[in-house]
């Protein structure tokens, strides 16, 4: 818990930037799976694992 403290202060920008990134590929997954097939399902499959991943790294730093 004194890490967390510990850390320097970041700005708004640093705070929402992989939310952000995470937020436009889900978007832009879903848009490709919607308006194509073949490549394009496989590139929204690919972007909308992002999120999974994000959550599964974040789960296992916080369990750590």
């Amino acid at each position: 818990m004194t890490g967390a403290r510990s850390r320097s202060r970041r700005s708004l920008g640093q705070v929402f930037l992989v939310p952000a990134i995470l937020a436009l590929a889900s978007l832009v997954g879903l848009v490709s799976g919607l308006t194509g097939d073949g490549v394009r399902d496989a590139l929204s499959w690919a972007l909308l694992t992002l999120p999974l991943l994000a959550i599964a790294i974040a789960w296992r730093r916080r369990s750590s």
